[in-house]
């Protein structure tokens, strides 16, 4: 048998696949301890979960998926713009409150941003990261990190990768954080906070 990178003259559907360092895109989200070892930590999710309520794949034509775990209760969803509006449709017939089409300047956080990876990698790679004083919780894992290359790798993992607001802060708080303190203007993210836990205590600088 033969063994080829890619599908045999088909690079259209390559490119769905592989990434351009020839990763397979597997919808796996993990992270690389500094051993080298890859852990798995969550999978790429196959339906849209408001509260319960469902929207499956099969429902949609066109590319959806889920953007920000907000809180409980409340995500955002991103991606071609009829593809948002009929999974707003079916959440609401299916008793979601509420479901509303938010005025965005792109679809960030969703597969249609993949053909900006390449420059953002650019300006990335280009940027010197130093190892910080303290572990930084990255939202596209919502674990802690230190090295600088996982940090650079989840940076750009995240220009496609769902926001997990809601399971880095529970991370967070599992891990012992009782004060959460949110820098500059408004208080979005002190609420968001107090919704996943509102025993915990939160301030702005």
């Amino acid at each position: 048998p033969q063994v080829m990178r890619g599908y045999w003259e088909k690079p259209d559907e390559t490119e769905k696949v592989l990434s351009s360092e020839g990763w397979l895109k597997t919808g796996d989200m993990g992270r690389m301890d500094k051993d080298g070892f890859v852990f798995i930590e969550d999978r790429k999710k196959d339906m849209i979960l408001v509260s319960g309520f469902n929207v499956y794949p099969n429902e949609i034509e066109g590319v959806v998926n889920p953007a920000n775990y907000n809180c409980p209760g409340q995500l955002v969803i991103s991606g071609e713009v009829e593809a948002v509006n009929k999974a707003c449709e079916l959440l609401k017939e299916r008793g979601a409150r509420r479901a509303l089409v938010l005025p965005v300047g792109g679809a960030f956080h969703s597969d249609l941003m993949s053909s900006a990876a390449d420059e953002l990698k650019k300006g990335i790679e280009k940027t010197e990261f130093k190892t910080p004083n303290f572990p930084i919780y990255q939202n596209f894992t919502a674990s802690a990190v230190s090295d600088p290359s996982i940090i650079k790798s989840n940076l750009l993992s995240q220009l496609t990768g769902a926001v997990l607001w809601t399971q880095s802060v529970n991370k967070m708080i599992n891990d012992g954080v009782k004060e959460f303190y949110e820098v500059g203007p408004g208080n979005i993210l002190q609420g968001l906070i107090k919704k996943i836990d509102n025993q915990v205590v939160v301030g702005k600088i």
